[in-house]
């Protein structure tokens, strides 16, 4: 299925206006109940369904008065379990037209590929089994935000509805580590520590990160090389990585064992077998150990690569992120006491970043992995692929 659609930019992020039908909405999109379950763990992000509520808007919907000027909010590229996908198959795509600012979105039809924000009681009205189909072809105004990070879909629903009752809002933002300065920091998630390290860098003055770190696709359409822009998703993400292999398991254990004799802290988590490179900074609350890591080695990335990149380098874009975010992974766990990464940035400098073979695609995204691997000294020559070796000065 494709649509038109206008790019919006504001400060929290990009985003796209456009009208979908009700039927094809319905089709491609799912939503998240807010509630604890019975063993106490936190589940999604959503008031529950209102019956009642359901009814009189599909009587709405049949009136002569109908209408719904407001926008429903959609996380594009978003499972039913809010992670976002990294199979191309099931990603929305943003495709440029001749006109500024309109672009045609392809949307897979093939699975739920988009998870609702605001608005699910509006659009779930038009499954009434007793409302006529034909009006299921009314189009609805929506506003879409492509890959936005679990730490931020809570986030705008409790923004966007600030008049519900507080339990609710603070229900949302608990889960998603919003409210970060109303908590102590050892009882974080891994995702609330990885979304508090990434404002930290984009709003660090003299972080190689500063202001460069928005809400934003991970395609990276219509990058500005003078103001390249990371999406808060790659960036969370990676850090999130360093210090945890199931985030959504610690952050389900520390909600249910909120009165254990530790409290809420994440001491709660030692008991985990987890192998992550930082996990012990993050379960010994030394998170400026792990932010200074991560300066120093971006610091490096920064003065090296992103400095001297071309417009069209995949270094600066989510591809290269990833990428980094994995090399920093394996150096780590080789010598945990780097200091200057210099030595190591310099060794993957001259890969050819702008050469298609690097393409904006998964495959691309791993052969650069395994490139940057060899080039660091982390694999040997044979692990490499054929097609990869015309790209490394092997000797």
């Amino acid at each position: 299925m494709r649509i038109s659609a206008i790019k919006v930019v504001q400060p929290l992020g990009d985003f796209y206006i456009a009208k979908i039908k009700a039927r094809d909405l319905l089709k491609i999109s799912t939503s998240q109940v807010a509630r604890y379950d019975k063993n106490g763990n936190v589940i999604g992000n959503q008031r529950p369904i209102n019956i009642d509520r359901l009814k009189a808007i599909a009587k709405f919907i049949q009136s002569e008065e109908m209408c719904f000027p407001t926008s429903i909010i959609v996380a594009a590229n978003v499972n039913s379990e809010g992670i976002i996908y990294d199979n191309e198959d099931n990603r929305w795509k943003i495709i440029p037209t001749q006109l500024n600012d309109v672009y045609d979105l392809d949307i897979p039809t093939n699975c739920i590929s988009s998870l609702i924000i605001d608005g699910q009681h509006r659009l779930r009205a038009f499954d009434n089994e007793n409302l006529d189909d034909s009006y299921r072809d009314i189009e609805l105004v929506c506003s879409i935000f492509f890959d936005l990070p679990g730490a931020y879909q809570a986030y705008l629903f409790a923004t966007i509805n600030g008049n519900q009752q507080r339990v609710d809002k603070s229900l949302a933002l608990e889960l998603f580590g919003i409210n970060l300065d109303k908590e102590s920091e050892d009882t974080w998630s891994p995702e609330k520590l990885a979304v508090y390290l990434t404002r930290k860098f984009n709003f660090t003055i003299g972080s190689p990160l500063e202001g460069k770190i928005r809400l934003a696709p991970l395609c990276d359409v219509d990058i500005d090389k003078s103001k390249w822009l990371l999406s808060t998703a790659a960036m969370v993400e990676g850090i999130t990585k360093l210090i945890s292999s199931n985030p959504q398991r610690d952050r389900d254990e520390l909600v249910r064992k909120r009165n254990n004799i530790w409290g809420k802290t994440r001491k709660i988590l030692n008991t985990i077998p987890d192998n992550s490179v930082l996990r012990d900074l993050y379960l010994e609350t030394k998170d400026d150990e792990i932010f200074n890591i991560l300066n120093r080695y971006f610091t490096s990335v920064n003065k090296l690569l992103w400095n001297n990149a071309a417009p069209d380098s995949i270094i600066n874009k989510t591809i290269g992120i990833s990428a980094l975010f994995d090399s920093l992974k394996l150096l780590l766990k080789k010598n945990r006491d780097i200091h200057d990464f210099d030595p190591y940035i310099e060794k993957i400098v001259d890969i050819a970043y702008s050469d298609n073979y690097f393409s904006l695609t998964g495959k691309g995204k791993t052969r650069l992995k395994r490139i940057m691997k060899y080039k660091l000294g982390l694999m040997e020559y044979s692990g490499l692929h054929e097609d990869d070796k015309p790209y490394v000065n092997h000797v």
